[in-house]
């Protein structure tokens, strides 16, 4: 009887040990219906040779068709629209930026740069140069080889303490119709083909539409003992843009990056930035244009109520660029997120 009433006590612990605490399944629940991530839209004069490139720098991706359009996956997918000219926002090597500016900054992948450069340029794949600092014609390749550690203002870099090279950092290239793609980690990164950056007028009320429109959530706070909790909507959210730039960078005049912002959603993360073109540092202030059209034309989602999403999208008032349609075996519709970001939402069976 005793020996019974171990064993009893014995599975009773295992399956306390393995089976989630019900706040542990609620997260996960709420995980699991957030949109995910599925793919970036791209126009591309050349889908063939685009997509060549992409499987040159990430040979672990796969070509293959997606709702009938030629694609790249990985992490993420990548769908090609052939077009018959250039596509807008192109990267130009004078402006040291793409021109002219959507709310796309770039997409890219997570990897251990260290070592990277010698890998592309065996497949004729070069970094563009990062300067560290204002009014120095110096560059790197990778943030890791500036001679300070972290992403620094012009006072700070003035005072900072000098710094050999570093392992891993942020790294840029040039994709085919001039898509601007980073390469950003260090040796404990695992590799990942998913990687998406914007730029918004209000990073921070973006950060909230995309919570209350579409679902998705602000990464945590802390409180004063280092436990995550959840974060409120930002209020106010409508912050001035903090006109001390940083570097490496690469623009000579630094990159603007407060206030950020972003949020996560089923299967990542998205990081918002400010837009860069502020005032006078493109010549003149110039906000950032519909992305439709360009070379990074739209992200894309899968959700969950897809026609009770459409719904209350219509009733805020969102603008809806395309009714939905056929997409693969499923549906999809898109709308104008902030400041013209053209987002698809496909129907997840």
């Amino acid at each position: 009887m005793q020996f019974v009433r171990w064993i009893s006590w014995s599975i009773a612990l295992a399956v306390m040990m393995v089976a989630p605490s019900p706040s542990v399944r609620a997260q996960t629940d709420a995980r699991a219906a957030m949109p995910r991530l599925h793919h970036v839209g791209l126009n591309s004069v050349d889908p063939e040779r685009a997509i060549e490139w992409y499987l040159r720098v990430w040979p672990a991706a796969k070509r293959v068709q997606t709702a009938g359009q030629p694609a790249v996956e990985a992490d993420m997918l990548l769908l090609f629209n052939k077009v018959d000219r250039p596509p807008t926002g192109a990267w130009r090597d004078d402006l040291h930026r793409s021109d002219p500016q959507s709310a796309f900054w770039h997409i890219g992948a997570y990897t251990n740069t260290t070592d990277l450069a010698a890998r592309l340029e065996t497949v004729g794949i070069t970094h563009l140069p990062l300067y560290i600092a204002p009014n120095d014609a110096r560059t790197v390749w990778r943030s890791g080889l500036a001679p300070y550690s972290g992403s620094l203002t012009a006072k700070q870099i003035a005072v900072a303490e000098s710094a050999g090279p570093r392992d891993g950092g942020f790294s840029y290239v040039v994709a085919p119709d001039g898509v601007l793609f980073e390469l950003t980690g260090g040796p404990n990164t695992r590799d990942s083909f998913s990687h998406v950056h914007l730029f918004h007028e209000q990073p921070l009320c973006a950060s909230n539409w995309y919570v209350e429109s579409l679902g998705m959530e602000l990464p945590p706070a802390r409180d004063s003992t280092g436990t995550e909790i959840a974060r409120r909507p930002w209020s106010p959210c409508a912050v001035a843009t903090n006109t001390d730039a940083g570097w490496p960078s690469l623009e000579p005049i630094g990159t603007l990056r407060q206030p950020a912002g972003g949020v996560r959603f089923g299967n990542g993360s998205i990081s918002f930035y400010p837009r860069q073109c502020v005032s006078d540092r493109c010549g003149r202030d110039q906000p950032l244009v519909p992305s439709r059209g360009q070379a990074l034309d739209h992200i894309a989602f899968t959700v969950l109520g897809f026609d009770a999403l459409l719904d209350r999208l219509r009733a805020a008032g969102v603008k809806v660029l395309e009714e939905p349609h056929v997409f693969a075996d499923t549906r999809a519709f898109m709308i104008e997120g902030p400041d013209g970001l053209a987002i698809e939402l496909i129907e997840r069976k």
